[in-house]
């Protein structure tokens, strides 16, 4: 069963990197959901004038960091004091950030590798420092929150990855962690009834752009525990996906 549903993904990523007007359709489609919703506007249209100041002014080393930060206050409030005190002689732009912005959780930075131990015993020592739990919505965020737990690649990526995941599910398996699994669908499930398409992650900033499909795969790997009660409780976003992919196809 594996194969077969490994093989239809690769089918629906050929079909639609092989096809121009295919792959303009998707990203036409992604735009438009993107200002449809606009709980999940990236943080370039949420701060604007803002956004492209610190951005510009390399207030953090790596871009990454401020899409990522969690405001402490709504965007109107944060955009409001920006407007107001911009112009002042004073005006710190890195101050500014850091008492409107709280920078991204490193949750990984204290693990360690113990010498000598065996790569199975790793990656189980792992999971838990790669759990995330389900997310809080907060106003002005660029993280899609998902209602249930999943795994992150970890270090600067706090979020999760659509085809990495499928391969970190393979590991979950392996580990008997069919829960973490079936969780992660459920995540993935979400973003398609919610955003119409797995983008490549769940930030704003990913709604624009997708990665190669792997939820069938992903749906595959349950059902191979679960019996074939799984794809049919997917099945409709399993349609959902697919219309996304091959839309324009013909």
């Amino acid at each position: 069963m594996k194969s077969k549903f490994f093989i239809c993904c690769l089918l629906l990523a050929a079909c639609n990197t092989s096809n121009p007007d295919t792959e303009q359709n998707a990203t036409n489609t992604s735009e438009e959901n993107t200002t449809t919703l606009g709980k999940f506007a990236p943080p370039e249209q949420v701060y604007g004038e803002l956004f492209k100041a610190v951005q510009l002014g390399e207030v953090f080393p790596d871009s990454k960091t401020f899409t990522d930060c969690t405001p402490l206050k709504s965007p109107k409030e944060i955009m409001a004091a920006y407007k107001k005190q911009k112009g002042q002689k004073d005006f710190d732009l890195k101050a500014f950030v850091k008492e409107n912005f709280e920078s991204p959780k490193q949750y990984s930075s204290s693990f360690t590798s113990v010498e000598g131990r065996k790569i199975e015993d790793h990656i189980n020592a792992l999971w838990p420092v790669l759990t995330r739990q389900a997310d809080k919505t907060v106003e002005g965020s660029s993280l899609i929150p998902l209602p249930a737990s999943y795994i992150v690649p970890g270090g600067r990526f706090g979020e999760i990855y659509y085809w990495d995941s499928y391969f970190t599910m393979l590991g979950l398996a392996k580990s008997g962690k069919m829960d973490m699994i079936e969780n992660m669908v459920d995540n993935f499930s979400y973003l398609i009834d919610n955003i119409g398409f797995v983008p490549n992650g769940n930030r704003t900033y990913y709604t624009g752009r997708s990665q190669p499909p792997f939820y069938a795969a992903m749906v595959g790997v349950l059902a191979e525990q679960k019996g074939d009660e799984v794809i049919k409780k997917y099945l409709p976003q399993l349609e959902k996906e697919y219309a996304f992919w091959m839309a324009g196809s013909e």
